[in-house]
């Protein structure tokens, strides 16, 4: 009487039993299948790929429209080394264009600057450039061989065309005739950022010391010695590239009891940074013809500096960061290239709140110039709303300079584009394009010839 009872039970193990197999090995089994299927017919394309590459190349065979089409897969691969293989040789002297743009010249007469730019990997070049007609109208061939990294800033021309220049942290000043040869090298300190001339026709450079890459200062703090890189102002004879004055900085600031300033930078090994040294040429109400006004970044700070004294008259401290390139607008006004950044890059930010409505919003920060005026005390922008306008930012470098009361020149160095503005309007924006497709040259702190 239970023999079917059973039968049925038989029947429906053996049928789970089944279904168990096949939900356990069938679906692999098709992944297994197709797989293989997949690899057999890829390697089937490929074959036929390489007997029609191989033939195309020869040209002993025409597959019609296909020729182009397998010509470029088989010759886009080694394009593509060759280009990285371009790139990671190309010297950091040229600088890619980010973003294109619609050029403006508006200038109404001849525009001249004093540039450096890289004629190769390995040389520089130092030229006289017409901004209103974009021609070079002199040039000087570096003589010494440049490493990749290697860049002439801020180069300067005697009227009788010699040239002084340096490769910015590698070597001390030049001096060479209009032809290029050599009339002396200073080699005792590594020259870096500006180059500016006294009244005496003398030149003021920001130094290190040698060894490059070496601690040359150093402080205690909680009984931990910190190690770290210190900058000097120089001043070197124009006539025979004897050092005349060499100062160090942190001396400077440790004689006149303003060492904490050391401190106050975001990174410890480079708590100085100075970008600039502009000297007094004559004698007013407010400094003294020998005075030098340096410029402090990682503390963000100025000082007005007395040589002979070895007194820092004045410690700037307004609404500018990171700041680089001092000038006289005239004798009771400096102008300043705010880079309205921070002194030692960061990319650190909290994460966004998931309301961010009630945010206090504390600024929309682009770079600018700012005027300090002495009579009054008080600081003022030039050009914060137009720089802002134009997305105008230089995080680190950057000069200005006023070609009269209305017109002032900007190089945007991190971006590679030169400025003039007239009365708030952009009159010129360009780049300086290489040869090298793609890449224009870096800007070197280029200098307005007056």
């Amino acid at each position: 009487m239970m023999k079917p009872n059973i039968n049925r039970s038989i029947r429906q193990l053996f049928l789970r039993q089944k279904n168990l197999i096949y939900c356990l090995f069938l679906p692999p089994m098709k992944k297994i299948i197709s797989v293989f299927s997949i690899t057999v017919i890829s390697l089937f394309v490929l074959a036929v790929f390489g007997w029609m590459s191989v033939h195309i190349s020869k040209g002993d065979k025409d597959f019609g429209f296909a020729n182009e089409p397998i010509r470029f897969m088989y010759s886009f691969l080694d394009q593509f080394n060759k280009s990285v293989k371009e790139v990671e040789n190309l010297s950091a002297t040229f600088l890619p264009i980010w973003n294109e743009f619609e050029p403006i010249n508006k200038l109404e007469s001849d525009l001249k600057i004093l540039i450096s730019y890289s004629e190769s990997n390995s040389f520089r070049a130092v030229a006289i450039r017409n901004l209103k007609n974009d021609s070079i109208e002199y040039k000087w061939s570096i003589p010494e061989k440049a490493g990749r990294w290697d860049r002439v800033v801020n180069p300067y021309v005697l009227d009788n065309k010699d040239l002084v220049y340096f490769y910015t942290d590698n070597t001390g000043l030049r001096r060479i005739d209009s032809t290029g040869n050599f009339k002396w090298k200073q080699d005792s300190v590594m020259a870096h950022h500006s180059l500016n001339v006294d009244s005496a026709g003398n030149f003021w450079v920001c130094t290190k010391n040698k060894p490059k890459g070496s601690a040359t200062a150093s402080y205690k703090i909680d009984g931990r010695t910190v190690y770290y890189d210190d900058d000097y102002i120089t001043l070197i004879d124009a006539q025979t590239g004897d050092m005349i004055f060499h100062k160090s900085v942190s001396e400077i600031l440790k004689s006149n009891k303003l060492n904490n300033y050391i401190l106050q930078a975001q990174t410890a090994k480079d708590p100085l940074h100075l970008n600039d040294i502009q000297p007094a040429l004559k004698t007013t109400k407010y400094y003294n013809e020998g005075d030098v006004f340096l410029s402090i970044k990682q503390s963000s700070i100025l000082l007005h500096y007395r040589p002979e004294t070895n007194k820092v008259l004045k410690v700037f401290e307004g609404p500018f960061s990171a700041q680089h390139d001092i000038d006289f607008y005239n004798d009771s006004v400096l102008t300043i290239f705010n880079n309205n950044s921070y002194p030692h890059w960061t990319t650190e930010t909290k994460s966004k709140p998931a309301n961010d409505e009630n945010l206090v919003k504390s600024g929309n920060f682009y770079s600018n110039i700012v005027r300090y005026d002495f009579v009054s005390d008080k600081y003022s922008f030039i050009g914060d709303s137009l720089f802002r306008d134009q997305k105008l930012f230089s995080s680190t470098e950057g000069l200005h300079e006023f070609i009269n009361d209305s017109t002032y020149f900007i190089e945007e160095q991190n971006n590679g584009i030169y400025w003039v503005i007239k009365n708030e309007e952009v009159i010129y924006k360009d780049i300086f394009r290489s040869l090298k497709s793609g890449y224009c040259h870096l800007p070197n702190w280029a200098r307005v010839i007056h």
